[in-house]
């Protein structure tokens, strides 16, 4: 993980203190808006004031006054026009834009979205269906089109006219046709980001005027959904397309898709989560055209129809992603990981959940993911990227034996025979390790701010008035450094956290890995971002968990909590093949696994061995659990290897010698290095009076350590104690309870049996 600060000089520090005087913010909200560049006073009360938003007058872009031109012309002529737009939730929005507007303006158009399995944009077998269905004299495109110079052609010879809409970069050929698109070089509009939607919505505006800001809403959800930057322009679009949400006054599709969920969190981020996964689903589910139904029916009694069968997509969607998810994982077991690459095909995929699991094994193993599924004997593919690594330019590189590909740095689509996937594999692999440093695959989190105080409800307040959130304007990223974290299950079986540092509160979703390193007294550099709950009518700040980063910090405790885990690993198989090695043999492989960001993991038994090998400190360094995922290098210091998912893992690699070397399947290296050399008292009569020790602490609400660490005699007790948890006379609950009525021999607990042994 890279992690990136930003430092001021005092000529700095001082602009940002007159920038929060002068605006009356916080310094600290200040120094976050400088950091992303709002170094004036004009600039932050522009940023922060989205509502006095005056639109950027349409006909500026270039294309518009020839589409609008044309468009008045197919009105007064009474003639056909059809509006053809995309499955996803970008181009089911433009299209419902532009159809209610042209309905408006006079026009009563029809509307045409493909299937994903007809492919992206004007492709031939769909236009053959609009031409033998309504007999079109003019077709209006939404965010497609662009690139169909071909198709463009085809429509021309039969007589219809065509306008482009379009957001997307320009090929190097251009359709030669009106064309309405921010990429335009030369024009003077002044952004280029907008939405598929956007475009459409600017062809509304020239159309009926302030009457299109009735459609900011579907504007503001297809831009959230295309994820594209919330800066400028599309800042204020979502502004007050959520606005209009919140108010009650949007689409009653939204509405509906927003009830359905249950969804109280509407912003830009929530409606992310909560309304554009279902209208994609339909896309994705093979029946985009019912998401645009949804869109445009006037019946109640069809909207709730086609709502409910929305969610089942999106239930059916979620159902397919985990199928397939899992077949990947299982595939990656044997083949598919080639090194810097993961490149996998299975003939059974389904083609439109591809791009959704890609992305999870990316985010998982830290490496650039393609997924292949089979159409008409041709295998399609979908990549996602991490880091600064461009699939675009891997695929490129393999173009010789490509049928098809598109997209871009971080994404993109790709269409290979089945005879030639092996050949584009490596060729996609070989690229990547040839052009790219490990460091280019590490994910990198910008701090925006670090936190030196306790976080206050008003500086909470402060940055919420940076919403809309998203890609250009993400949430920002604080910093605060600890030692003492109390971490603990929200309540009994979940896997969410709760988080007391001294200066906030925090939740971890999903943050189950973490909760021993939180609670061990290493150095945690926790990385969140803000939020404001209420509770009982009362308002406080709060934190949402990101990542956190592990430094060493030796300590008696630490050292405990690892022999605790040390003694438990005795439980599982010895490896009988395991290679032993001694210092310089382990110093070099050390130094060989830095070229590679994954599959090897080093285990270091006793925490106090951690600072004899300095090069351990290049790795990812988890106290007590495994906080990486995906097999990505790191030192696990005082784990328990049962508790480790080891599948992703190639090597495991024991700094120092354990109490036993598990049989854990893998190639297995230990160093000579000692780790523990306690000798316990294993005499029954020594094992019967620590037992009425720690008697005096069960029942009364004391943990493992503090047990430990009021005996006296701390690892014997800690001995003793995983020994009579393993025979059932206690069991640990948060706290150590007494369990009567067992009666088991020492010799039946194979931690007692193994020093008994020795």
């Amino acid at each position: 993980m890279r992690i990136i600060r930003k430092t001021y000089d005092n000529a700095q520090k001082n602009l940002i203190k007159e920038l929060s005087d002068c605006v009356g913010i916080l310094y600290s909200t200040a120094e976050i808006l400088y950091g992303r560049g709002f170094d004036t006073r004009e600039k932050i009360l522009d940023f922060l004031s989205p509502e006095n938003w005056v639109p950027i007058s349409p006909f500026t872009m270039s294309g518009m006054e020839d589409a609008v031109n044309r468009i008045k012309l197919a009105k007064e002529n009474g003639e056909t026009v059809v509006v053809y737009g995309d499955y996803d939730v970008d181009g089911i929005c433009a299209t419902t834009v532009l159809y209610r507007a042209l309905k408006v303006f006079g026009i009563d158009a029809f509307t045409v979205i493909p299937e994903r399995q007809n492919g992206y944009g004007l492709t031939e077998g769909v236009i053959n269906e609009v031409l033998d269905n309504y007999f079109p004299d003019l077709v209006i495109t939404v965010d497609c089109g662009i690139s169909a110079k071909k198709e463009v052609e085809y429509l021309n010879d039969l007589g219809v006219d065509v306008i482009i809409t379009d957001h997307h970069e320009l090929p190097e050929e251009l359709p030669q046709t009106t064309i309405v698109s921010t990429k335009t070089k030369g024009q003077e509009y002044p952004y280029d980001n907008l939405s598929g939607a956007g475009v459409a919505y600017k062809l509304a505006c020239a159309l009926i005027g302030d009457r299109a800001n009735d459609y900011l809403d579907l504007v503001a959800l297809a831009t959230i959904a295309d994820s594209m930057p919330l800066v400028g322009e599309n800042r204020n679009i979502v502004y007050h397309g959520v606005e209009l949400i919140k108010n009650g006054r949007c689409s009653k599709a939204v509405t509906g898709l927003l009830y359905s969920s249950g969804a109280k969190d509407i912003s830009s981020v929530g409606l992310s989560f909560s309304v554009a996964p279902k209208i994609n689903a339909a896309g994705r589910m093979g029946d985009a055209y019912s998401a645009l139904k949804l869109f445009l029916t006037e019946s109640q009694q069809e909207r709730d129809s086609l709502i409910e069968r929305l969610c089942r997509y999106n239930v059916d969607r979620q159902q397919e992603c985990e199928t397939l998810y899992q077949s990947a994982k299982n595939k990656l077991k044997t083949h598919g990981n080639y090194g810097h690459s993961i490149v996998l095909y299975d003939k059974d995929w389904m083609n439109g959940m591809l791009g959704i699991v890609a992305a999870r094994l990316t985010e998982e193993y830290g490496l650039p993911t393609v997924l292949f599924s089979e159409i008409d004997g041709l295998l399609h593919g979908s990549a996602r990227s991490i880091g600064d690594v461009s699939v675009y330019d891997a695929i490129s590189s393999a173009s010789g034996v490509l049928i098809d590909f598109g997209g871009h740095s971080q994404a993109a689509g790709v269409t290979v025979s089945e005879e030639n996937f092996e050949a584009f594999a490596n060729a996609f692999n070989d690229y990547i390790s040839t052009r790219y440093e490990q460091v280019s695959f590490d994910k990198t989190i910008e701090v925006d701010y670090v936190l030196s105080s306790p976080f206050t409800l008003r500086f909470a307040k402060e940055i919420a008035k940076f919403e809309p959130f998203g890609l250009g304007n993400k949430k920002p990223i604080i910093l605060t450094v600890e030692e003492e974290v109390t971490a603990r299950p929200i309540k009994a079986g979940s896997t969410h956290l709760n988080v007391k540092t001294p200066k906030i509160e925090i939740t971890s979703f999903n943050g189950l890995k973490y909760l021993e390193p939180l609670n061990s007294n290493a150095i945690k550099n926790v990385f969140f971002e803000s939020s404001i709950n209420a509770y009982n009518g009362r308002e406080y700040a709060k934190g949402i968990l990101k990542a956190v980063d592990f430094e060493y910090n030796e300590s008696k405790e630490f050292t405990l909590l690892a022999l605790k885990n040390a003694l438990n690993s005795i439980k599982g198989n010895k490896n009988d093949h395991c290679v032993n090695i001694h210092g310089d043999a382990l110093e070099e492989i050390i130094n060989k696994t830095h070229v590679s960001g994954r599959g090897t993991l080093f285990v270091v038994t006793n925490p106090e061995n951690y600072l004899k090998y300095d090069g351990l400190k290049k790795f990812t360094f988890c106290p007590l659990s495994l906080t990486v995922t995906g097999g990505k290098n790191a030192v696990l210091v005082g784990g328990n290897l049962l508790e480790v998912e080891l599948s992703p893992y190639d090597n495991v690699v024991y700094v120092d010698r354990p109490f036993k070397v598990l049989g854990i399947g893998k190639k297995v290296y230990q160093n000579s290095l000692n780790s523990f050399e306690i000798p316990f008292k294993t005499q029954r009569e020594e094992m019967i009076l620590t037992f009425r020790l720690i008697t005096k602490f069960l029942n009364k609400d004391k943990t493992w350590l503090e047990i430990c660490d009021e005996s006296g005699d701390e690892t014997q007790v800690a001995f003793c104690l995983e020994t009579f948890k393993e025979l059932g006379f206690i069991v640990e609950n948060q706290f150590v309870y007494k369990v009567d009525g067992v009666k088991k021999d020492l010799l039946e607990s194979s931690i007692y049996s193994y020093f008994v042994e020795k």
